[in-house]
């Protein structure tokens, strides 16, 4: 589908291991309490409810996981299927600031809408290419005119919901500058840009308010400040970009005009090295990973020097 025509289908519808002297906004450690025995099958995406309860989609397990303070799970939901309410592959993970919980059921191709208990209140999208329809989606954020963002992975762009509606796309199949391939995760920045982690290109491509490209920054590859299909991405308070570099298994910050910040991790499975990492969350001084193929979640604590 032509995006520029979307709008007429839519009706059819421990120690980190820093290998060079630290950088100002490092994350210089690991803290306490990293997640290791908790039964995490293959945690994915990490977010933070408005009460600061930290849940994460484990989607070879078919469920959502609620963690305590202590990064111990207390409660959970899901099982597999397609009926309203089970899941199947669930992925990304959001929530808006009335506490319902926005979980991309990716291999359902929808989103479902929950309450903290894990009760399903409503669910937008199906499989498909149209608007408003998806292809194993992944990545989900919500910004603050309340407009729902979503990777529509495997239909290579970004689709863009109000009120379960879809209202807007970005990109679709190819290498132009305004193109992706599988496209893995978007947010929208304080000053209305809108951030798009473009896994198979290694970019993280920059629209503005009229969602027009702006610029990009990254490229394959394992030098610093190249990404290797990334697959997540987060802002800490300081308006620095978190990005899960997968495959080279690390952490890479940015400022947003695309200065790389600081690298962290290396591959193992210490404290602070990192397996397949996907998922990343900031809340507090710290940012949280879901070390994806370590089976746990990492605590990493920030300095700025």
């Amino acid at each position: 589908m032509d995006r520029r025509t979307f709008f007429k289908t839519l009706g059819a519808a421990g120690a980190i291991s820093i290998l060079r002297p630290p950088l100002p906004g490092d994350y210089a450690y690991a803290a306490p309490g990293t997640v290791s025995e908790t039964g995490l099958v293959s945690p994915s995406a990490l977010a933070f409810d408005p009460s600061g309860a930290l849940y994460v989609t484990d989607p070879a397990a078919y469920r959502v996981v609620r963690l305590n303070p202590e990064l111990k799970p207390v409660s959970s939901f899901g099982a597999p299927g397609a009926e309203r309410g089970k899941l199947n592959f669930p992925l990304g993970i959001a929530f808006d600031p009335a506490g319902l919980m926005y979980v991309v059921d990716s291999n359902n191709g929808r989103v479902q809408v929950f309450d903290s208990a894990g009760n399903v209140k409503r669910v937008f999208g199906t499989i498909g290419s149209i608007g408003g329809s998806f292809s194993t989606p992944q990545g989900i954020s919500l910004d603050s005119e309340g407009r729902v963002l979503v990777a529509d992975t495997r239909n290579h762009r970004v689709q863009i919901f109000r009120d379960s509606q879809a209202i807007a796309v970005i990109g679709d199949l190819g290498d132009a500058n305004d193109q992706f391939r599988l496209p893995s995760a978007a947010l929208t920045a304080p000053d209305g840009e809108i951030l798009v982690l473009d896994s198979k290109h290694g970019l993280v491509k920059v629209f503005g308010k009229d969602l027009k490209f702006l610029r990009s920054f990254g490229g394959v590859g394992k030098d610093r400040g190249k990404l290797n299909m990334p697959q997540g991405m987060t802002l800490d308070d300081q308006g620095r970009l978190w990005i899960a570099d997968t495959k080279n298994n690390r952490l890479q910050g940015f400022d947003l005009k695309g200065s790389l910040v600081s690298v962290i991790g290396k591959a193992g499975s210490g404290p602070g090295e990192l397996n397949n990492p996907t998922g990343v969350a900031y809340r507090g001084g710290k940012l949280y990973v879901a070390d994806s193929g370590n089976c746990r979640i990492q605590v990493l604590v920030g300095h700025v020097g």
